[in-house]
């Protein structure tokens, strides 16, 4: 600021006082009167920020984002680094967050939502944006938490009760999200078909999400039956196209999908 009231022309540029000139910076100053003490010292400084640059032939200055090894940035490449920071130590601790039957982004997502890190309105509400209402936008009957969102949503519990009755239990009773996405199948199951299971919850919740997403974003939505047909079609083809023990039969999976869960 001092050098800046101390120049006799403060609205010229610095590449009108310092030029690149035989590999070397050499500036023209022109001051209302010789610098002294600590202007003396803002500038020195300021000329040995300078030397510490060396201008290539023929470029010009840019932003170099120096967690990419070309230094540009992209959103993809944050993206994957956000997910390996985010993970690196879950992957290790929570051994239950590993499920082959299912892609990796449902993974990365029931991670987040038993961390309470998905966007709902309370919690970005609490990060200070802000919002015309914290209630569902679905139901609009209560705030919208994760569990909210994910459990006690009318239209999130009717999904579960549905897909709950596909598989011939009993209604949906789960009150927590370790209970939603980390409880166990009342019935005798196998390794195998304790993961299917498992699949089964996080793929319910990751849609559910969706579908939540859709209402807010396209104002579209679907009703039980559309949801459950939806959360069907998803759920055979990751797993069938991952499970390579046994082919699984469409009509079958939508008869009684836990054949394949017990030996």
């Amino acid at each position: 600021m001092r050098l800046y009231k101390l120049g006799q022309e403060q609205h010229a540029s610095v590449f009108e006082r310092v030029r690149w000139t035989e590999d070397s910076w050499q500036a023209t100053w022109n001051w209302q009167r010789e610098i002294t003490g600590r202007t003396r010292g803002e500038f020195d400084e300021l000329i040995s920020l300078l030397n510490g640059y060396h201008k290539k032939d023929q470029s010009f200055d840019s932003w170099v984002w120096r967690l990419a090894t070309n230094g540009v940035f992209s959103t993809k490449k944050l993206t994957t680094l956000i997910d390996e920071k985010l993970l690196s130590h879950s992957r290790t601790r929570d051994a239950t967050l590993k499920n082959n039957l299912v892609p990796s982004k449902v993974e990365i997502f029931i991670w987040r939502v038993l961390k309470q890190r998905i966007p709902v309105r309370t919690e970005l509400d609490k990060r200070g944006i802000d919002l015309d209402t914290v209630r569902c936008p679905l139901c609009d009957d209560d705030v919208e938490t994760t569990e909210h969102s994910m459990i006690f949503c009318r239209h999130s519990m009717e999904i579960w009760d549905k897909v709950y009755k596909w598989w011939k239990l009993d209604s949906f009773a789960n009150f927590s999200l370790n209970e939603a996405f980390l409880g166990k199948n009342n019935r005798p199951l196998s390794f195998l078909g304790s993961k299917i299971w498992q699949a089964m919850e996080w793929t319910c919740g990751y849609l559910i999400w969706k579908n939540r997403n859709r209402k807010i974003f396209s104002n579209s939505c679907w009703n039980g039956p559309s949801g459950l047909m939806e959360i069907q079609l998803v759920l055979f083809d990751w797993i069938s196209s991952r499970f390579k023990h046994k082919k699984i039969e469409w009509l079958q999976w939508l008869s009684d999908p836990l054949q394949y869960c017990i030996d």
